[in-house]
């Protein structure tokens, strides 16, 4: 079974806000884009997509639709399926090799029953999760938009773009989600059907629940996640769901009132012509593979090899 695409640029406006947006050249206009971002301080969060037509589904409903997992159970009970498919994830990860995990997390003062800690852990090496990965830096976003893409020119307009999105973080959608998800919880035996009990959340980095340093990758990517329980709706649906019934419940004067938006955030389609542009542009502020995948074996040989030579008595 297939994942749902968009088929035409402007099918993205239900969603998003610009979401018909093209920028065909000049890439100082994006780069003007962020500065604006950037001068507002950390309200802001980013995600880049290699493709304009990808919807934002995680990695979890990937392998759940693709695989057609949910034609294993009744369509009433896919929601549950869905959820004992996750629970099953983080009990595997838990117990992987002779429970190494769980006794790093409690090496680390992160409690053992902690699903979170599972989720995070998972998430940072590819293991399918219900989380989105976002980054407060924009031009971290960017880059991983563009890195590794190749631009092979499309008679289907759509294919021609990458996305960069942006979501204002402090909207009150978004401070109700983190609100209810903290009460909801513990500190404690955090349980992923617990979890499962809020259809969405973000899941903020400065919060040491939400949060496991596993790699220094996580230091430059800056990251943080989005959390989206169902099984087949994408982020910016799920929202729209949500806030579609907000609307409903409260009328559009509450909902203004209070400072409800409609869409998840806001997105600019970039042609991908200019990606040649972008990352000459990008390494010149210094993000390129080397700032966001750190090497390990080049930090090895850097750090030995500069102790050497600092140690030499080159003159007499």
């Amino acid at each position: 079974m297939q994942l749902e695409e968009y088929s035409e640029i402007k099918e993205k406006e239900e969603f998003f806000v610009n979401g018909g947006s093209k920028i065909n050249h000049n890439i100082n206009k994006i780069f003007a884009e962020i500065e604006k971002f950037k001068s507002e301080g950390t309200n802001f969060v980013f995600r880049g997509c290699s493709e304009a037509k990808y919807r934002l589904y995680n990695s979890a409903q990937r392998i759940y639709i693709q695989q057609e997992l949910h034609k294993q159970v009744p369509s009433d009970s896919i929601a549950e399926h869905y959820r004992d498919f996750i629970t099953e994830l983080i009990k595997i990860c838990r117990s992987w090799n002779n429970g190494v995990i769980e006794r790093l997390l409690e090496s680390t003062g992160i409690d053992p029953n902690n699903a979170l800690a599972y989720l995070s852990y998972m998430q940072h090496f590819g293991v399918p999760t219900p989380l989105l990965d976002y980054s407060y830096n924009p031009y971290v976003a960017l880059f991983f938009a563009i890195d590794g893409l190749v631009y092979k020119p499309s008679d289907k307009e759509i294919d021609n773009y990458f996305s960069f999105y942006y979501t204002f973080t402090n909207s009150t959608v978004f401070e109700s989600w983190k609100y209810v998800f903290d009460e909801n919880l513990k500190k404690v035996d955090i349980t992923y059907e617990k979890i499962d009990e809020n259809d969405m959340a973000i899941l903020l980095p400065d919060e040491e629940l939400y949060q496991i340093m596993n790699s220094v990758n996580i230091i430059n990517q800056e990251g943080l996640f989005f959390y989206n329980n169902h099984p087949w709706y994408p982020l910016e649906r799920t929202y729209k769901e949500y806030t579609d019934f907000l609307l409903k419940e409260w009328g559009q004067e509450k909902f203004d009132k209070l400072m409800t938006v409609r869409t998840f955030s806001g997105c600019y389609n970039i042609h991908k012509s200019l990606i040649p542009a972008i990352k000459e542009k990008l390494s010149e502020m210094g993000i390129n593979k080397n700032h966001i995948y750190p090497d390990m074996a080049d930090f090895r040989k850097s750090v030995t090899n500069n102790g050497i030579l600092n140690s030499l008595t080159l003159e007499k």
